[in-house]
């Protein structure tokens, strides 16, 4: 790969051309290399300079090259030969004056590579207007897209827009959808998006259309007659792949549903039978698919329109529910997002009336306990949470950013640079792990901040629990003795506690982990289906006994190899599935006193 920015400007973004040299080795031949350009891109309203230096790391399975020399902007076509021929990714960052730019983007097989830098703790407009609408939707979709779609404005129908979430472009589907709709649910959808039910021109919608990204618009041929017409429902990606249809309004634009059904990407049908219900019927819920794969069903509205205080959860294929639904404490303005170790955290308005004290936020456990958080300080009108890495999701209050600490239990401020704050409305969304995206109230400009950012192949600075707990997060609060770092002996854990590295996902590894008291942790491998192998569990006994002071696992493919410091040994065979992507965590046992872990080294293998 090279680097540099090019002679003219593209008038809505700066873009830097490379030439990026994938070298692949071959046993007694000369290294095979092939040129591939690559171009930085970044919004013309927040563009680093030309004199701006750049680093690039190649990241995918396999551990990454000492870190590259920088590069100046302004100096096209320099060749990056230290970009691996089997790196998956790209991760970009550049630095002027002490202000920070970054991005990342996958590296597809082959063609050139598009990557989009972004101000770091800066908001930035990526566009000119793009309409001001209400009830409409931002989603993230495959083949690095965002789609605005629906929604209303008096005048005319706005268009479904396209953003290209490798160089910032954004422009029109050629057609856009067939029944303009507004208050519909947008999720992915094998590789493209439904839009499913929403609110038209006849009153509410049972029909959802999809959106072809090859086609750069909604396939005409693919318009599916769902089960129940509904509006202002939730909707969410199974791990089935399948998308989720959840309560909303019916067809009389009165009555409240609770009915749940599925939508298949596969065969594009619709089914409802084995498919189970809602105990509360609700509009404009919020509906999450947890790290175990499982379905949480959180807040919306009742017949009455006020605010529904119900948790329910569902099995990862909705066919039932799977633990007693509980209340929560409730307003008309609150947040639901998943974790990454497990369970959700919830953000509440204080209701009109509500005492000094109250508890405003929560974080519902993996077990499905609800656990009082330190609460959020100062002004909380409109909170928006958004997905961030190192299990650290980001809150919009209303007036100011704050970042989630897990192991605190609490939120700490992010300050970001923006001289005014900005005006955040409905429409919202993650557009990866660490940026947060939104169409402003005041310009209607499409807007994005990054805060952080990471990638499922990034590697790991080093031995995880040696001096802290970060790079890991815990799937509970850690108060009353339930987690605790001790400098000398690790991470110390009460029976059924759990921690998990954030962010990496591996294919094949090798793990290291020491136990220094002799009371050692299970080993987690979880799938992202939620699935789960507990090495030294009862699927894979005998890697974890008391008096243990270490384990080395290795996995390659379907099989996980352990051994302990004494020598003993064994295979949990077929143990994960052979292709499965696996995140990885520590648990103590539910029969012991405790757990202590220490020095977690984990490394890619190359396959």
């Amino acid at each position: 790969m090279g680097v540099g920015w090019p002679r003219s400007a593209h008038r809505s973004k700066r873009a830097v051309g490379l030439a990026l040299a994938a070298v692949a080795m071959a046993c007694g031949r000369d290294p095979q290399v092939t040129l591939r350009p690559v171009t930085l891109h970044a919004p013309k309203a927040c563009a680093p300079d030309t004199n701006a230096y750049a680093t690039y790391q190649a990241l995918g399975d396999f551990e990454p090259m000492a870190a590259a020399p920088g590069h100046l902007l302004k100096q096209t076509g320099q060749p990056l030969p230290e970009i691996d021929g089997a790196a998956r990714a790209l991760l970009a960052k550049a630095n002027e004056n002490g202000r920070d730019w970054a991005g990342v983007a996958s590296l597809p097989h082959s063609g050139n590579v598009d990557l989009l830098l972004l101000p770091m703790l800066a908001s930035c407009a990526l566009s000119t207007p793009v309409d001001q609408r209400t009830g409409a939707s931002v989603a993230p979709v495959p083949g690095a897209q965002l789609l605005v779609v629906g929604g209303m404005r008096p005048d005319v129908t706005p268009q479904t827009l396209i953003v290209d979430w490798t160089t910032g472009d954004i422009e029109p589907a050629r057609a856009g959808l067939a029944e303009p709709r507004t208050r519909a649910s947008v999720t992915e959808f094998g590789d493209g998006a439904l839009v499913a039910g929403g609110i038209g021109d006849s009153g509410v919608l049972g029909t959802a259309e999809v959106y072809e990204p090859s086609l750069r618009d909604f396939d005409p041929q693919q318009r599916i007659q769902i089960g129940d017409a509904r509006a202002d429902h939730g909707a969410v990606e199974l791990v089935t792949g399948e998308t989720l249809l959840v309560g909303g309004i019916g067809a009389d634009g009165k009555t409240l549903l609770a009915s749940m059904e599925t939508v298949d990407p596969s065969t594009r049908t619709v089914r409802t039978e084995g498919i189970a219900r809602l105990a509360v019927p609700r509009r404009a819920p919020s509906v999450l698919r947890l790290a175990s794969g499982e379905v949480l069903v959180a807040g919306g509205f009742d017949e009455n329109g006020l605010p529904v205080a119900t948790l329910e959860w569902f099995a990862p294929d909705a066919s039932r529910s799977t633990r007693r639904a509980r209340d929560l404490v409730t307003s008309t303005a609150r947040a639901f997002i998943s974790l990454a170790a497990g369970g959700a955290l919830a953000i509440i308005a204080p209701p009109s009336g509500a005492p000094a004290d109250f508890q405003n936020a929560w974080v519902i456990n993996a077990d499905g306990a609800l656990e009082a958080a330190a609460p959020v300080q100062g002004n909380l009108t409109t909170p928006v949470l958004f997905a961030g890495p190192s299990g650290a999701p980001v809150l919009w209050t209303g007036d100011r950013w704050l970042r989630w600490q897990p192991w605190q239990g609490a939120f700490g401020a992010l300050d970001v640079l923006d001289d005014v704050p900005p005006r955040i409305g409905d429409t919202t969304c993650s557009a990866e792990a660490g940026v947060a995206v939104w169409i402003a109230t005041d310009t209607a400009q499409l807007t994005a901040l990054r805060f952080g950012v990471g990638s499922q192949y990034a590697p790991l600075s080093g031995p995880l629990l040696v001096t802290d707990a970060s790079e890991t997060a815990p799937d509970r609060l850690g108060s009353g003795g339930v987690f605790s770092f001790d400098p000398l002996l690790g991470l110390v854990l009460a029976p059924g506690a759990s921690s998990f590295v954030t962010d990496r996902t591996y294919a094949d590894f090798s793990l290291d982990v020491d136990a220094p008291t002799g009371e050692p942790a299970l080993v987690v491998l979880r799938e992202e289906a939620g699935n789960e192998l507990e090495v030294g569990g009862p699927s894979c006994p005998g890697a974890i006994t008391a008096g243990s002071t270490m384990i080395h696992l290795t996995r390659t493919g379907a099989n996980v190899a352990w051994k302990t410091a004494d020598g003993t040994g064994g295979t949990c065979s077929n143990a994960v599935g052979k292709s499965a992507r696996l995140s990885i965590g520590v648990r103590a046992p539910a029969t012991a006193a405790r757990s202590v872990v220490r020095n977690l080294r984990i490394a890619r293998l190359r396959q």
